[in-house]
């Protein structure tokens, strides 16, 4: 009997294979590693995005670390309010966050001052590492209605945000608009054989977020080619897409939201022919 690749193995089952070979574990590093498998599980949707803030704190026994959940000011605002406007770094502990800003209005004072969200001296609201705060919002119920996803806070931000079910400010004040580039581009991936599917890469998604100098040039440079050693390794590392997939945005499990283009039809497919292998095949 002979076997027919295109017809027996599905694009996207040899692009989830060479994935799954050529990734390292630590892609499926949202979580505790399970006894049973030896690979690590997903994290919990409440603490997927989920920051622990402890640059000022770790040598304080008795002031617990803060906890910041993506999710639950993600509804409010774009991530370009907090990224590019308050000036908070994308790189976890390089922004220094003191009390003292706070109670002046700046950092996370800027919202936290008893009118936008509760008020700087809720201590225990935000630092609320390793203990329970009734008072604290619950993922369940705040998310809720939201559109479903399989990763990640298991909701589908780019859905929310198109079908109205979250309307978050572009600026403080409420009165910006984004400034959206409806724009995809093409990342071909080739440099094996055979391969998953090409990347997709859409501006429209993260330009309803980010200012294009969130990305451009710190992270990548703009100028297509212009990132020939971005790969998955460096990804997984953080590195590129990685600096918030994978941390805030949906993980890298989900691969196919990025390695999205469609796999070209075979001319002899296109026109209904079969080929030889298949008919024997068939026979067999």
């Amino acid at each position: 009997m002979r076997f027919t690749w295109s017809k027996h193995v599905p694009t996207a089952l040899v692009a989830g294979l060479l994935i799954a070979v050529f990734v390292s574990p630590r892609v499926y590093a949202q979580g505790d590693v399970t006894a049973e498998t030896g690979f690590q599980k997903l994290k919990p949707a409440e603490d997927y995005g989920t920051v622990v803030i402890e640059r000022n704190t770790k040598n304080i026994k008795t002031v617990n670390p803060v906890v910041f959940p993506h999710w639950a000011h993600r509804k409010g605002y774009t991530c370009k309010v907090c990224h590019t406007d308050l000036g908070f770094t994308m790189k976890a502990g390089a922004t220094d966050i003191k009390q003292a800003d706070i109670e002046a209005g700046r950092s996370c004072g800027a919202c936290h001052n008893g009118k936008e969200a509760f008020g700087p001296f809720e201590c225990i609201r935000c630092h609320s590492w390793g203990i329970e705060v009734k008072e604290n919002l619950k993922i369940g119920e705040f998310l809720n209605g939201l559109p479903k996803d399989d990763f990640g806070n298991r909701v589908n931000w780019v859905n929310a945000l198109r079908e109205g079910n979250i309307k978050p400010k572009a600026d403080l004040a409420g009165k910006e608009e984004m400034t959206v580039l409806d724009l995809d581009i093409e990342i071909p991936v080739s440099k094996f054989t055979p391969h998953p599917p090409g990347v997709v890469f859409p501006h429209k998604a993260h330009t309803e977020q980010l200012f294009c100098s969130s990305c451009h040039p710190g992270i990548f440079t703009q100028q297509r080619g212009a990132n020939p050693e971005m790969n998955m390794m460096r990804i997984i590392a953080g590195k590129y897409c990685g600096e918030c997939h994978g941390h805030v945005a949906f993980p890298l499990e989900d691969c196919f939201r990025c390695h999205s283009k469609p796999a070209p039809v075979p001319e002899w497919l296109k026109k209904g022919g079969e080929k030889d292998g298949d008919k024997e095949c068939e026979k067999k």
